[in-house]
């Protein structure tokens, strides 16, 4: 017997409707969304599961697991949204009580330990997520099967590093499993001059032991992807499984008895003649002997965080009248000739000769790209700066951190031929109404960092460029201290269709027009749109217009514009 679920109240369990053709899944989401209607207020009893058996079977043909262990993970897939699902949320659905969620743990850990769901603790206890490459597999109708990708070279080895500690961050794997992780990465690369160097340093797995290793890799993260310089003790705590680093290690290293010490490997941060004993960097010679496939030199400004010129693709833009004007006046300003005269001529006049910009309006509309191109058409290069990357959960590190983006910059300033831009790229967070009277810590934080930023644009000695979504919650400063302000609106009929007929060399003027009155894109998406036209081009094997499948690909572009269909979770 089956439930005729078109008939089933989820929440009373005491009347079952026998179908008369049994109602079967057509994928596994639609078998997981059958399942959580049964399961809910169910107790998880043997009614339940009995009710479910045939929906549960399906599922089980397909990825495995248990029956509980499937119907858990129903319910986990239904809060997919919830980066923190807890197990008394998921009681209170079941209406089971927390003691009956606690027995399912065991469970719960085989989907952990296959990854179906991560784990990671809180200040509310364990908490759970699913992640999104097992959400893509189940939409296509695929068991999900954790596989390491094999690593190429160091700047892989990093990338994946940088990504093992986010996760350990959250707590969603152990820093056992973060250095068994990167030991086998290691191998992979065992042919390496980076692999080379930590062999000739004792940091190879085979002959060092593992903790020292590890510093090493998390300070040569820290210098790649937090561009920090200094490591402290306390920013190796939340690493270790208990939350505190080793004994051993944290005597050795703050008595430099570390064998990355006598090696050569780090040392302490030295400020003003005297030496920081809880504070490590990486010598020259690390830089240089392990390191030196990236081509660092310590002590120096590297390509790190810049986008050079040479890199950047020519493009042609189209504004409406009042930006066009704005920034052929910007693109002047920023020659070599023309820019030394105006900053000569504002500190003869005892002006801030540094020139900073807002460009501001809805997404789409070509503000980061109208940077690219003025960098292109100048010759500067751009230190870009992501504002996601400021923010640090220890006191004073983020105000550590935006100190040291413009202390680079103006290192890049005297270094350079030509100063860089300094691009503030979606700076929304950074530059809002400060908080008056702040008491949370957070806002102490944003307050901090936002009045170093001010402080810094008043005696900054390039150019500065950011670009926001929003401009109603622009603090007043801010706002002063912003000489060119760009506003970026929406294309009009003529530049859209301008647009087209760039992007689509193959387009008439008649369908360029047609497309530019029907459609009001902005011109982000219209590349979007001219893309996915090329790659469907790509597929078919036929490179000529057809407006038909064109028009269609702008109807699917807006996804607000959609019917939403509801599919469970």
């Amino acid at each position: 017997m089956k439930l005729n679920l078109r008939e089933f109240d989820p929440g009373d369990l005491d009347e079952w409707y026998p179908l008369e053709e049994p109602e079967e899944p057509q994928n596994l989401l639609e078998a997981f969304e059958l399942i959580v209607r049964m399961a809910k207020k169910s107790r998880f009893t043997d009614t339940f599961f009995g009710m479910a058996s045939s929906t549960i079977e399906y599922v089980q043909s397909i990825i495995g697991f248990s029956p509980e262990q499937i119907a858990l993970l129903a319910v986990f897939l239904n809060r997919s949204d919830d980066q923190q699902i807890q197990l008394c949320e998921l009681g209170q659905f079941l209406g089971c009580s927390t003691l009956k969620m606690l027995q399912m743990e065991n469970e719960i850990d085989v989907l952990v330990e296959k990854r179906y769901i991560r784990s990671h603790e809180t200040p509310r206890g364990r908490c759970f997520r699913i992640p999104r490459e097992v959400i893509d597999c189940l939409r296509h109708n695929e068991p999900y099967e954790y596989e390491r990708a094999k690593i190429c070279d160091i700047h892989g080895f990093l990338d994946r590093i940088n990504g093992l500690v986010d996760e350990r961050h959250r707590e969603e794997i152990t820093y056992r499993e973060l250095v068994t992780e990167a030991s086998d990465m290691l191998e992979d690369i065992k042919d390496s001059d980076f692999v080379k160097g930590l062999r000739e340093f004792g940091l190879h797995p085979d002959h060092a032991n593992m903790d020292d290793l590890f510093v090493f890799i998390f300070m040569a993260h820290a210098h790649f992807f937090r561009y920090d310089d200094d490591v402290a003790l306390r920013d190796m705590e939340g690493f270790f499984d208990n939350g505190r680093v080793p004994g051993r290690l944290r005597y050795e290293l703050q008595s430099r008895n570390s064998v990355l010490f006598k090696n050569g490997v780090i040392e302490n941060r030295c400020d003003d003649g005297f030496l920081r004993p809880g504070v490590f960097c990486l010598t020259e010679k690390a830089l240089n002997d392990i390191l030196g496939e990236l081509q660092v030199k310590k002590g120096k400004e590297t390509d790190r965080n810049l986008i050079k010129t040479d890199s950047l693709v020519r493009k042609e833009l189209f504004y409406n009248e009042s930006e066009g004007r704005q920034i052929a006046d910007i693109e002047s300003l920023l020659s070599a000739e023309r820019f030394a005269q105006i900053q000569s001529r504002l500190r003869g006049k005892g002006m801030r000769p540094g020139v900073c910009c807002l460009f501001y309006g809805a997404p789409g509309t070509g503000k980061t790209e109208t940077v690219y191109q003025l960098a292109l058409r100048t010759g500067r290069d751009i230190m870009r700066v992501d504002v996601d990357k400021i923010r640090d959960k220890y006191v004073g590190e983020s105000e550590k951190k935006i100190k040291q983006f413009f202390d680079r910059y103006r290192n890049l300033c005297l270094n350079s031929e030509l100063a860089p831009i300094l691009l503030f790229n979606e700076a929304d967070a950074i530059l809002g109404v400060r908080m008056e009277n702040a008491t949370r810590s957070v806002d102490k934080m944003e307050n901090s960092v936002q009045n170093i930023i001010l402080q810094e644009m008043e005696t900054l000695p390039g150019i500065m460029i950011a670009t926001t979504n929003l401009t109603s919650n622009l603090d007043k400063a801010f706002e002063r201290r912003f000489l060119y302000k760009v506003q970026f609106g929406a294309p009009t009929q003529q530049a859209r269709a301008m647009i087209w007929q760039s992007m689509l060399a193959g387009l008439t003027g008649e369908q360029a027009t047609t497309l530019a009155a029907r459609f009001n894109l902005s011109g982000g998406e219209i590349e979007n749109v001219t893309r996915k036209f090329n790659v469907y081009s790509i597929l078919n094997g036929d490179d000529a217009i057809d407006l038909d499948k064109i028009i269609e690909i702008c109807q699917e572009e807006r996804i607000a514009k959609k019917e939403s269909v509801k599919i469970g979770f």
